[in-house]
């Protein structure tokens, strides 16, 4: 699987967990929405002689979809965050935008799919341009663990923090 998209899996994959957690039989044939803020730093990368932190904020909607019996058909999580990346050392930062649509179903036959639309990941560094970006469409088939379709650019996990050692260093 891709790393960068790991952790917006793993995200995904809680969230899908917890609205599931909240469906109302009462009201199972209408979609459930929930809105989810985010804030949260952490250490992303150790390069040479500083440490790359990450801060994400924004916001998370979701929208739980179910049959007419009530039973989970799909999540579309609207996804709206900007990561931060900086330096540790000197305090420099860059920005990178995280817009789009996530959408994680559950086919008749009980496969799982999760769909990854838009703009995961795009790092500008001024006079270079983009020197990395996941971006387009990308399909999950979270039931053989294999990629079913992909569309756009979408750089692994060692080019990004390449990208980011050299770009913040």
């Amino acid at each position: 699987m891709i790393m960068h998209h790991f952790r917006r899996l793993l995200l995904v994959g809680l969230v899908t967990l917890l609205s599931l957690a909240t469906a109302l039989p009462a009201f199972a044939t209408q979609p459930e929405f929930l809105t989810i803020p985010v804030d949260e730093t952490f250490e992303l990368a150790a390069c040479d002689g500083f440490t790359v932190i990450e801060h994400i904020e924004g916001t998370i909607k979701i929208s739980t979809h179910f049959d007419q019996d009530g039973n989970f058909v799909m999540a579309i999580d609207r996804i709206r965050l900007r990561h931060t990346l900086t330096n540790s050392v000197t305090g420099e930062s860059l920005f990178s935008p995280d817009v789009g649509i996530d959408m994680f179903t559950i086919s008749q036959d009980g496969s799982e799919t999760l769909a990854v639309i838009g703009l995961v990941r795009r790092i500008v560094v001024p006079g270079q341009g983009i020197t990395f970006s996941a971006m387009g469409n990308i399909v999950f088939n979270l039931t053989t663990g294999e990629v079913e379709f992909e569309a756009g650019p979408h750089g692994d996990f060692e080019e990004l923090l390449a990208a980011l050692c050299s770009a913040l260093g």
